[in-house]
């Protein structure tokens, strides 16, 4: 059976404010209640798999993504990071109205210079570990299914392909045992970074590193046969990598029911449904920010 995954970010159709505005809310158990909302909603329409939450930290305003982060502050993003991810799948995945939940971007993509995006970061282990991966670890603890890499390079090599944050922090570490999988092209990007001369040695490259699924680029299913055939790749590290994948599928009932939670009735009463609705807009009114003028207008 096919996984369907899709950005359901703050609502399927039933719109929540974004995740900069649900973090200045304080309240986690909103932002659980708009993903459990979500996840039901978008469900209905067969999605299997939420790209979501954004768990960077971002202390650079200038960065065009800040708007799907929970802000600046290690604490506040990890709270709200774990709230979602409960909400996303509750308590049972082979739930029809439960979303697996796919961390993102693993890691430090929120520190990218001067604020630009796809740019390089370049933290200290401290600093990475005592800030700009607390989200990415409370998403884990709670039960988060996917972790999806990021562009940037971290220690000049691309996250993508990033053996030290894939095996020995995502894997031994923090002991994950879900899927990985590439943003969009990211591994064929590697490319631009000067990490690999061709989509040959990115497919090495990546399976070697941890990636498991490569997505929007093909350089796997052109090149990792061959690998395998010519002995550069062990073909217990492809094996490993379709086993998870398996165990998804699995774990969210697929293999009963390939076309789980796709139900046009189930839909038609909760899209959009007026419960969802005044969900809404009570997120909004506690999302709001008050300022006063103190003479500057």
């Amino acid at each position: 059976p096919l996984i369907f995954m899709a950005d359901i970010i703050h609502g399927y159709e039933t719109i929540f404010p974004v995740p900069i505005a649900l973090a200045s809310s304080f309240n986690p158990e909103l932002v659980k209640k708009t993903s459990r909302i979500s996840a039901m909603e978008a469900s209905t329409a067969g999605i299997h798999v939420t790209f979501a939450p954004m768990a960077d930290l971002v202390r650079d305003p200038r960065w065009g993504r800040v708007v799907e982060s929970f802000g600046e502050d290690p604490y506040v993003n990890e709270v709200m990071v774990q709230a979602s991810v409960e909400g996303f799948q509750t308590r049972d995945l082979k739930d029809e109205r439960a979303l697996a939940s796919c961390v993102k971007h693993f890691a430090g993509y929120g520190a990218s210079e001067a604020g630009r995006d796809y740019n390089t970061v370049d933290l200290s282990r401290i600093q990475l570990h005592n800030g700009y991966l607390n989200g990415y670890k409370k998403a884990i603890e709670a039960g988060a299914k996917m972790v999806m890499t990021s562009f940037n390079v971290i220690e000049g090599i691309p996250a993508t392909v990033n053996r030290y944050l894939l095996r020995e922090v995502l894997r031994d570490l923090y002991q994950f045992k879900g899927v990985t999988i590439s943003d969009y092209d990211s591994l064929h990007q590697i490319l631009n970074h000067g990490c690999a001369e061709n989509d040959k040695e990115a497919a090495e490259r990546g399976i070697i590193g941890g990636l498991d699924i490569e997505m929007a680029s093909t350089c796997y299913i052109k090149h990792l046969k061959e690998l395998v055939d010519e002995g550069v790749v062990d073909m217990k590290l492809v094996d490993e990598a379709c086993l998870r994948v398996l165990d998804l599928k699995n774990d969210l009932g697929l293999f009963e029911n390939p076309y789980r939670g796709a139900n046009p009735s189930d839909a038609n009463r909760l899209v959009m449904s007026e419960e969802h609705l005044d969900l809404s807009l009570k997120t909004a009114y506690e999302s709001l920010i008050l300022l006063e003028n103190k003479d500057l207008l």
